[in-house]
């Protein structure tokens, strides 16, 4: 046995060869240059040996395979040149291992991603765990990259164009079951025998001489998708629908990775292996410098960092076995869904039969398009919509470790539920209220246990958004807070602690933006003009579209919050927000709101709220001066919250932005974007928008602060 950077290796009597990832010290096992290195020195020595009969590839690391490359050394990586070389040496590492005169194996017991998937990829046979945990693909599209280790030539011709577009452009993982479905799997076994039966196949393999299966599985696919395949019309046609597709979604001069891996694909039809895989590499060269593959790897690490780290608080969390949902609106309807998604048992309360019915019916539509799109069985379907309890009365909440309020958004409400429930909770249950605006010191003045009350407030709708905000009150103890971060992990979400302010953090700052749009509409500027301009710039939809889905009353709610805690400096513009919903205008909820709406469509702008505003003529500005005004009103904020110490870091703040809103990711953040423009460049254009539209755009003393100190809001 030898052993060196994560792999190791060994022969038994039967000439079945061991390689084993292990890297040490590591929850995961990465790929790195050094692993790399060392795998291509096993591969160099199996080569001379005359007694080897197959190779298996496994972890050493139970529940994982590879969880993909280092995105550290991605990172890292500044020029074109080093970026492709990388690539052909990785290439030919597995390139190696698909050149074997022995079949190889790949023993997949957990998450096994990019790199990893491109490994098995070279293998002759991949068998699975029958177990939740595996999950395969590869997600390189989603750091600005495409796969560069052969992913991009060998996937299509083992699973087919169709389903080889599908997995590179989402980069979504598929479970083992789909996997297998999709000719990506040979073999499921139970999670208990998988090495046994990775072993087994390779002996029979070996006993019967095969050693590669190009082309074989080809056989799964149907008839009109190899037809597809080798008619190039067809094939081509495929192809540009899927350009067509994917342009619908992202603009290719934001996100170039998605159509870059589609002619990197093409290649795999149209060229030779050889010259594929150099194809590929000089695509992937092309892009790991960009700076759009460089702030997608930072948001990705970041997101990562804050999932670990629960704002800086030491303590051990509750494990949550059960939950309990109270309010079946569209909030709390959402998170009993999500908690039930999860395996966990959650009970969800209301005073209404019909608000219960209702979030069952929409729990049961969300699973059944998963069950339409064969992500979800109808037996899966019927075991989670199982797992939601709806209850009219407090019965079973003893039983539960965290109970999620997801009432009205009213301080007296919530105080009166708080009191009326706290006495039938475990001593060591977490209340978490799901509220946007609410101080959480406030809605915990009278309880009992406030070291047990904390914040937990999810964002609309809840199935995709994928920020949490965690808000401890003055007086929530280390275990409430670090119990419900933990939660929010277990859900897939993406916390960030916030400390108890108006606004909280996301709020607060999309705030200052939308007011922002509600004056340049009071100026006269067009509301589409204003969201055409936002879009533009990378948002996925324009602030007044997203007031209209935010709801006109909740913006106003947290607008007043904001107001009476900041006073001018959010401005006035609060009042034209009062005479649309004066008006009985709520947005997408009533159909009637800056848009008009048929059946929950928009459709055109209603000229109506320009009377409500009292806007003078139609006013033309330039898209590049809307969007200064908007984005700079939040970058100003959101140095105000680092200065109110509403987070620790820039970072947080950068996440969230991007999880919470849909911040334009291939910018990197909120910060970051302040940055690449220069700090210095921010506050003259901030003082120069105080001077000529008011004090709200005054710059933050922290600004002036980093102009005098040339430093910048990351190193």
């Amino acid at each position: 046995m030898s052993e060196q950077s994560g792999v190791r290796h060994e022969i038994d009597a039967d000439g079945i060869a061991r390689v084993i990832f292990d890297t040490p010290g590591a929850r995961v096992n990465l790929l790195g240059r050094a692993v790399l290195e060392q795998l291509n020195r096993i591969l160099t020595e199996f080569r001379g040996r005359s007694d080897l009969r197959g190779v298996l590839l496994a972890s050493g690391k139970p529940g994982t395979f590879i969880a993909g490359m280092n995105v550290e050394e991605i990172g890292d990586v500044t020029d074109n040149y080093r970026a492709s070389e990388g690539a052909r040496f990785g290439q030919a590492v597995f390139q190696r291992i698909a050149e074997l005169s022995v079949p190889t194996v790949c023993a997949i017991g957990g998450p096994c991603m990019g790199g990893g998937t491109e490994m098995a990829l070279a293998c002759s046979f991949r068998v699975a765990a029958d177990d939740p945990a595996v999950r395969i693909g590869l997600p390189e599209v989603k750091l600005g990259i495409i796969p560069g280790f052969g992913g991009t030539q060998r996937l299509p011709r083992l699973v087919g164009l169709t389903s080889a577009l599908d997995l590179i452009l989402t980069g979504r993982a598929l479970d083992a079951g789909r996997a297998r479905r999709v000719g990506l799997v040979d073999l499921l076994v139970p999670a208990a025998y998988l090495e046994r039966e990775a072993v087994e196949l390779l002996q029979r393999a070996a006993a019967d001489g095969v050693a590669r299966t190009a082309g074989r599985l080809r056989r799964g696919r149907s008839l009109l998708g190899r037809a597809t395949e080798r008619i190039a019309p067809a094939r081509r046609f495929v192809l540009e629908q899927a350009r067509k597709r994917t342009a619908a979604k992202v603009n290719p001069d934001n996100y170039p990775a998605p159509f870059r891996a589609i002619e990197s694909i093409d290649a795999a039809y149209t060229q030779e292996l050889p010259q594929g895989l150099d194809h590929e590499a000089r695509i992937l060269g092309e892009l790991v410098p960009t700076s759009t593959s460089k702030n997608l790897i930072w948001l990705f690490k970041s997101q990562s960092t804050l999932k670990k780290n629960p704002g800086g608080i030491q303590a051990a969390p509750r494990r949550v076995r059960r939950a309990a949902v109270l309010g079946a609106g569209i909030m709390g309807g959402g998170i009993s869904q999500l908690v039930a998604d999860r395996g966990i048992p959650v009970r969800l309360k209301d005073i209404r039969y019909e608000a219960i019915l209702q979030a069952l019916q929409t729990a049961h539509g969300l699973w059944s398009k998963q069950v339409r799109r064969k992500r979800l069985t109808p037996g899966g379907l019927r075991r989670k919509l199982a797992g939601i309890a709806p209850t009219l009365d407090d019965s079973g909440l003893r039983h539960v470790d965290l109970v999620v309020e997801a009432v009205v958004e009213d301080l007296g409400v919530k105080q009166k539920l708080l009191a009326s429930i706290e006495k039938q909770l475990d001593e060591r249950t977490v209340f978490a209220s799901n509220t946007s605006s609410l101080p959480i010191t406030d809605i915990a003045a009278r309880a009992l246990h406030p070291e047990r009350v904390v914040g937990l407030h999810f964002f609309n709708p809840v199935h995709r958004m994928p920020l949490v905000e965690v808000i401890p009150g003055e007086r929530t103890s280390p275990e409430a807070v670090v119990t419900v971060h933990k939660f929010a992990r277990e859900l897939g979400k993406v916390p960030v602690v916030v400390r108890d302010s108006p606004g909280f953090l996301v709020n607060r700052i999309l705030t200052f933006y939308m007011n922002e749009a509600l004056q340049l509409v009071a100026e006269g500027v067009r509301i589409e003009a204003a969201d055409r301009a936002m879009r533009g710039f990378g948002m996925p939809m324009g602030p007044l579209e997203l007031l209209d889905a935010v709801g006109l009353d909740t913006a106003a709610h947290v607008g007043e919050v904001l107001r009476q805690a900041f006073g001018d400096r959010v401005g006035s513009e609060g009042s034209l927000l009062r005479a649309v919903t004066g008006a009985g205008r709520l947005g997408v909820k009533n159909g009637k709101g800056f848009y008009r709406y048929r059946d929950g469509k928009r459709t055109t702008p209603d000229p109506e709220i320009y009377a409500l505003a009292g806007s003078p003529a139609p006013r033309e500005l330039p898209a590049e001066t809307l969007q200064e005004r908007m984005v700079l009103a939040m970058v100003n904020e959101a140095a105000v919250c680092l200065e109110d110490r509403v987070v620790r870091e820039p970072r947080e703040i950068d996440v969230a932005m991007v999880m919470g809103t849909g911040f334009p990711p291939f910018r990197g953040g909120l910060l970051r974007h302040a940055d690449s423009l220069g700090i210095p460049i921010v506050t003259d254009r901030l003082s120069r928008l105080a001077d000529s539209q008011g004090e709200r755009f005054r710059p933050a003393g922290m600004l002036g602060e980093m102009v005098r100190g040339q430093r910048r809001f990351y190193s």
